[in-house]
């Protein structure tokens, strides 16, 4: 831990001008955080970025699907204002997480599809 933290002291001075600019790095102030769902519960946050929302990455709805849509909500109610969602075809499969697309659609989530012009 030690050795961590001096690592990481010593990467937050390069390019500093002032001890402040050293200690926001180490901070990381202005950085995005990134977490699990379990990480996550009870903050909330202006926006919120589902990565690869698939089979794969949301593998917890496989087992236990009732868990998982539950996991899902949490993570999806920590959005104040709102939430993207991404999926890459030829990453992973939506079978699994199909019935969360679905109450998505059904909701009215708007869709983006990259060079496809979306509705308003």
């Amino acid at each position: 831990m030690l050795h961590g933290f001096c690592e990481l002291l010593q990467e937050s001075c390069q390019g500093a001008s002032c001890w402040k600019d050293v200690f926001d790095r180490f901070e990381g102030v202005n950085d995005i955080p990134l977490m699990t769902i379990h990480k996550s519960k009870g903050l909330e946050f202006h926006t919120v970025l589902f990565i690869g929302l698939d089979d794969s990455s949301f593998w917890s709805i496989q087992d236990d699907r009732e868990g998982g849509l539950q996991e899902f909500f949490v993570a999806f109610t920590r959005a104040k204002d709102r939430a993207f969602f991404t999926y890459c075809q030829n990453r992973g499969t939506r079978r699994k997480v199909d019935e969360i697309y679905q109450l998505l659609n059904q909701a009215g989530v708007t869709r983006i599809t990259p060079g496809v012009p979306s509705l308003p």
